[in-house]
């Protein structure tokens, strides 16, 4: 490691990181990671962390009348903020505020980003592309850090005690996926403390034995990722008990939670979380139907699907969000495209802010290739992301060997009809050698680009099996 990506990095920390680098049992590392922290970000960090814990304690969680200083702080500085609030008198009627959506996330970044905001530290995350078209969401490094609070806050309500020492392993997040990046780092928030990023496909390991050795090794207090990881694990037969798993990205069903539970010895944390907000709730320990708001700095709307209206408690819509401490992408009442309902009052596990139930997320679809391996769609979505000419798209799996991929085609790129016919052609044959040997993809383009959320990864080949079984 080194002092430009982690700034406040110690001698002792990286000693301790470079064992794991080293491992006999390490993965195939291919990429370098640093938390980007110096000591201004620290600081603005462990203020958030006093602040939390001091709203989470006095149950001060945001309303729409303590949200309107958070508005008015962007006003001045947003032109998309001054643009969305002109005319109307927002201060006495929140509702009249127009909301934000994805395609204004898409279209309209330059505006949205505060004009006196320095760009220099500015980090791009895409968006997953599993539901909708990728969003190339800005971010900074002071607010990627405060993911690290309110992880914590999360798992210390299941008991789970943080260590901050370089000589501790807090987090090892697993994915399944043919290519993705690995690393390993160290986090100046935790202490030194290690993080670390794994592919268990088997093609990242030089022994099949290495996974568990080195899950055993180093010992994570809490494994991250996303269900399909976590039922991939299960399935290999890895065995390791952490204090607890942390479930995000994709719907976590209870009868998976109930299996992970007993198979890792351990409590599962639901997470809800967007790459446009950060970590938004996470499962309640008493109830885990339900989900706690986790940061105190967000406000929650649930509106109705035809109306657009704030629904009351115990009705279904969509959720809405305005807040958020990302200096990049401020968010003035944004349709997330998820369903929802939203509770109040007291809860007998002491988290007393409101309670998000999913009306469905982000379920896991799983492909399958004709010799019966499996492909993650995160893979199938790595291929597709980089085109530019790509604006949205939505891959479905119809019959054993056959794939039908729909595209829609940003119309700001001009491209001949040949050249068109080049790229659908070097599309089609990257995801056939992805699918495996006698699998067969047709590319069509056109798909809708109406700017809303899609179902980007259908299976209706397996689907009706899944059902049965």
């Amino acid at each position: 490691m080194d002092s430009k990506r982690t700034p406040l990095l110690r001698e002792e920390w990286n000693l301790e990181i470079q064992k794991m680098f080293e491992s006999h049992f390490a993965p195939q590392w291919n990429a370098n990671i640093g938390d980007r922290i110096g000591e201004e970000e620290f600081q603005f960090v462990k203020c958030f962390q006093k602040d939390l814990e001091f709203a989470k304690e006095h149950s001060l969680y945001q309303t729409k009348e303590s949200i309107l200083s958070f508005i008015e702080t962007y006003q001045s500085t947003s032109t998309f903020f001054r643009n969305q609030l002109e005319g109307i008198h927002w201060k006495q009627n929140f509702e009249s505020i127009p909301f934000t959506s994805r395609d204004d996330l898409q279209s309209k970044i330059t505006d949205i980003i505060p004009n006196d905001t320095n760009l220099n530290k500015m980090v791009i995350n895409p968006t997953s592309g599993t539901t909708g078209k990728p969003i190339l969401a800005p971010n900074h490094p002071k607010a990627i850090g405060c993911y690290v609070p309110l992880i914590e806050y999360s798992v210390k309500k299941y008991g789970v005690t943080p260590f901050h020492s370089p000589k501790s392993t807090f987090a090892i997040q697993l994915c399944y996926q043919e290519n993705t990046i690995v690393y390993a780092t160290c986090h100046s928030l935790a202490g030194g403390a290690k993080f670390a990023k794994i592919n268990i496909h088997p093609n990242s390991w030089k022994n099949p034995s290495d996974l568990q050795n080195f899950l055993i090794e180093f010992s994570p207090q809490i494994l991250t990722g996303d269900p399909y990881a976590f039922e991939s694990t299960m399935k290999m037969g890895i065995k390791y008990k952490p204090e607890a798993i942390h479930s995000t990205a994709l719907e976590l069903t209870p009868a998976l939670r109930k299996n992970l539970s007993e198979y890792f010895q351990c409590p599962v944390i639901n997470f809800y979380s967007l790459n446009e907000t950060g970590p938004i709730a996470y499962s309640c320990p008493k109830n885990p139907e339900w989900m706690h708001l986790l940061p105190h700095d967000l406000y929650v709307e649930v509106i109705s699907n035809e109306t657009f209206t704030p629904l009351p408690t115990g009705n279904i819509g969509e959720i809405v969000l305005t807040g958020g401490r990302n200096p990049y992408l401020p968010l003035l009442r944004y349709r997330t495209g998820d369903q929802g309902e939203i509770q109040y009052g007291t809860c007998e596990c002491g988290d007393h802010f409101p309670r998000l139930r999913l009306l469905s997320g982000r379920k896991p679809v799983y492909f399958q290739k004709p010799n019966g391996e499996t492909v993650n769609p995160i893979d199938v979505a790595r291929i597709l992301r980089k085109n530019p000419v790509i604006y949205q798209f939505q891959v479905e799996q119809v019959t054993e060997v056959r794939w039908e991929c729909r595209l829609s085609l940003s119309d700001t790129i001009e491209m001949s009809e040949s050249s068109l016919e080049k790229e659908k052609t070097k599309i089609k044959e990257e995801l056939e050698s992805l699918f495996g040997e006698g699998s067969h993809v047709c590319i069509s383009t056109n798909f809708p680009l109406d700017g809303k959320k899609q179902i980007v990864f259908i299976n209706s080949y397996l689907s009706p099996k899944e059902s049965k079984s």
